[in-house]
């Protein structure tokens, strides 16, 4: 961070993480019970966000049969021979539709999809039973292991049978998946993944809205921007402002999506709850939950959560883990994904607001606490060992990007400046991160008590300590996003951790320049003693 070249990329890179005021990601999530510390299980196969994977590895298969006429009728996928038991990778991220027996495919797979601001559906059929390890309701990432090839149902050999459905799967709507196979890439290389297909713009509701039968009114900018948002999403945040007035705050689109695409491609909406944790502001999280289930078609609603609670428009909700504070949890917002159906277009229209009403499902064993709420618990981190003020603020920070932990954080804070307030270097760099003014002036937004940002970067206080850890905390994963696809590449080699605290320390790009961490003695340094120091601040040490 202190290295000249970081100044001018930390203010590029602040240009595309200016939204930062919502910490939520597109979430991939499994029953869990709120027990902390269990929870998401992904095997991604090394395709970057955003891109499409081969379903099997070319090196792995071959092609036995292509789409098109065979036996008198119509072959509706290709069919990649292979080996039983050799794996099948999502080819897009999505949601399980469908998974368990098929007629015809013995057991089969259909994945829903946002392709261009398009429902795509992709189908994978004959594995066994002990062949499939999604199940319906589940969130995939492109690359992800999902099955493997069996010889069920009427099949004359071992292969995958691979479909692809625009619009979504139905009877005589697939195409020829040839072409998608054939610009996607293959599971664990690395490489980019294209998609053949164009974008599309429009998007219809499901439904007649009952009620009201005005063009819905645009977003206040004293709300929220709809900058960047898909149509589906420009549709959600404009009806729950119409229908909620007391809501203040709508946002969503950030840059860095965690490694999600919810956010970045503008198809997630965060509706902030004012005073979360007061019964009055848990009811009007309930009821902004409620309303939109219950209008979940007309407004092209992927899932929603809410209070730890993950709940799929299709498939079962469930219980999140407990991700260390109200933000990461969602108890301070209601999060929605939508479809998306792309960028709006001149003259588009959203048609009217929607009434209905209803009730969310509930996931067994919901919390009915909220993890990580109370500014007191703070259990990653060893007793006494840290300044008590700054206890809550590590916590809060550290659910900003998935390399931080509290302990890091409270370790790099002991290096920078020993939770020293005022501190001044030779070089300018201010406060408890040691921030030169010019990445401050990128990085350093004034938080509330609950770490939302209330104001312009620059306007905080780097020797206020929640402004302060939020800021380190906000830098560190931001250059961990930087380096995230080049380590995935394998350009990058060494430690997530370690390699987001060196490009603190000397910038990012040194760290791509010499491939990992830079040979610079006060930067090797930095990442040892922080990663050795982080072990005093670690409870389960």
């Amino acid at each position: 961070m202190k290295k000249g070249g970081a100044i001018a990329l930390a203010v590029v890179l602040a240009l595309s993480l200016f939204v930062v005021l919502f910490v939520t990601t597109g979430v991939r999530e499994e029953v869990t019970d709120c027990v902390p510390g269990r929870g998401v299980s992904s095997a991604a196969g090394g395709v970057p966000a955003g891109s499409f994977a081969k379903p099997v590895k070319t090196s792995e298969s071959v092609l036995s049969s292509p789409f098109g006429q065979r036996w008198g009728t119509n072959h509706n996928g290709m069919d990649l021979a292979g080996p039983v038991g050799t794996p099948i990778y999502a080819y897009a991220d999505g949601i399980v539709s469908k998974a368990g027996p098929a007629d015809g495919f013995g057991m089969w797979i259909v994945l829903d999809h946002n392709i261009g601001g398009q429902t795509v559906s992709t189908v994978y059929g004959h594995m066994y039973p002990d062949g499939i390890h999604v199940q319906v309701g589940d969130h995939v990432a492109a690359g992800q292991h999902i099955a493997d090839i069996g010889n069920n149902g009427q099949s004359t050999g071992a292969h995958l049978h691979f479909e692809y459905h625009p619009g979504g799967w139905g009877q005589g709507n697939a195409i020829d998946p040839g072409p998608f196979y054939a610009a996607a890439a293959d599971p664990g290389t690395g490489q980019n993944g294209q998609s053949p297909l164009p974008p599309d713009s429009t998007s219809t509701p499901t439904q007649p809205p009952a009620g009201d039968t005005a063009e819905m009114a645009a977003l206040p900018a004293t709300v929220g921007s709809e900058e960047h948002y898909q149509v589906d999403t420009v549709r959600v945040a404009r009806a729950v402002h119409a229908k909620f007035p007391q809501i203040t705050r709508i946002g969503g689109w950030r840059a860095d999506g965690g490694g999600f695409d919810d956010h970045p491609s503008g198809r997630a909406a965060d509706i902030m709850i004012d005073n979360w944790s007061s019964e009055e502001g848990k009811a009007l999280g309930d009821q902004v939950k409620d309303y939109l289930w219950a209008n979940r078609d007309y407004f092209q609603i992927e899932y929603m959560i809410w209070r730890q609670e993950y709940i799929p428009s299709n498939g079962v909700p469930n219980t999140m883990e407990d991700r260390g504070s109200p933000t990461a949890n969602h108890f301070d917002h209601v999060h929605i994904t939508t479809v998306g159906h792309g960028a709006p277009v001149p003259g588009q229209t959203y048609g009217p607001v929607p009434g209905g009403s209803g009730s969310a499902p509930k996931a067994a064993g919901s919390c009915t606490t909220a993890p990580g709420a109370g500014l007191g618990d703070h259990a990653d981190l060893a007793a006494g060992q840290v300044p008590p003020e700054f206890e809550p603020w590590l916590a809060l920070s550290a659910a900003q990007c998935r390399e931080l932990s509290p302990a890091i954080l409270a370790a790099q804070l002991k290096q920078e400046s020993g939770f020293t307030p005022g501190l001044t270097s030779p070089s300018g760099a201010e406060g408890y991160g040691q921030f030169l003014p010019g990445t401050w002036a990128a990085y350093g937004f004034p938080v509330d008590n609950n770490g939302v940002v209330t104001g312009a970067a620059g306007e905080g206080d780097p020797n206020d300590v929640g402004d302060a850890v939020m800021a380190q905390g906000r830098y560190n994963c931001s250059v961990a996003d930087t380096l995230r696809p080049s380590i995935e590449s394998g350009s990058i080699t060494g430690d997530p951790i370690e390699l987001m605290l060196a490009g603190y320390n000397a910038g990012p790009g040194a760290v791509q320049q010499f491939g990992g961490i830079p040979p610079y003695s006060e930067t090797q340094n930095y990442v040892t003693t922080i990663t050795a120091t982080a072990s005093d601040y670690d409870l389960a040490r």
